[in-house]
């Protein structure tokens, strides 16, 4: 049952808390990689940090470093940065069905704010403790979560950009997959046992993919595995329902 106990503030606090810990300094460590990457391919310490604050998604940072890196228009950057982070489209619609954000008198601006700032982290986070608040609560939770997590974002993009020659390279580049390791030990201890179920199954496929699908095999794998996980579980709820009538 959800805690109703908590105020305002120190739900706020209990969020910002709970982003000083690994998922602060994973995200964190990732943003680091990052600048090394933006670092290498020429830009300078406000493009990084504008990068940064501005996309807040990895997946486009990483494409607009590379095409820049090679010289590409400003026309197929702005497309392939746009492609990158259009996955996060539907973790939006999910992050902001999960804050119930359509049921609150918010300014359109405030809505687009709170989303801007919603990183997979922060996603993955809500979804966890949406059992233990309450849509009031998981709002000023989210607040306080969301942003020490770009707090931490930008201190590693910052750091990456000047501790670059400290630190080997390979290192750097090793980091940016510690918030991945991060979410992917998130999703399978949540309670849903379709989301478990769709880690299995698409992490098990995804190497035996990539001997012939090469880098789309990660979008084959997650396609397949979600796909058999979701009939898997509406067969097994069927059957279940079957069994009770």
């Amino acid at each position: 049952m959800p805690d109703t106990s908590m105020a305002k503030g120190q739900l706020i606090r209990r969020g910002v808390v709970d982003a000083v810990n690994i998922p602060g300094f994973a995200l964190g460590s990732t943003m680091t990689g990052f600048a090394v990457i933006a670092k290498e391919a020429g830009f300078d310490f406000w493009m990084i940090v504008a990068t940064t604050a501005s996309v807040w998604g990895l997946p486009g940072q990483v494409a607009f470093a590379s095409l820049y890196a090679t010289g590409a228009s400003l026309m197929l950057i702005f497309v392939a940065v746009a492609l990158a982070n259009m996955r996060m489209m539907l973790m939006v619609i999910s992050g902001a069905d999960i804050l119930h954000l359509r049921e609150r008198n918010l300014p359109l601006w405030r809505r687009v704010l709170m989303m801007h700032f919603l990183a997979i982290t922060s996603w993955a986070q809500i979804g966890f403790m949406q059992t233990r608040y309450s849509p009031d609560q998981l709002v000023p939770y989210y607040t306080g979560f969301s942003l020490m997590i770009f707090v931490f974002g930008m201190t590693g993009t910052v750091a990456g950009f000047f501790f670059d020659d400290l630190i080997p390279p390979e290192f750097l580049r090793i980091i940016i997959f510690i918030t991945p390791i991060y979410i992917l030990m998130l999703v399978i201890n949540s309670r849903q046992t379709i989301n478990r179920l769709a880690v299995v199954i698409g992490g098990s496929l995804c190497p035996f993919f990539y001997l012939g699908l090469g880098s789309w095999s990660v979008l084959a794998a997650g396609l397949i595995g979600g796909s058999m996980a979701m009939g898997l579980f509406t067969y097994h709820q069927r059957r279940n329902a079957n069994d009770i009538l």
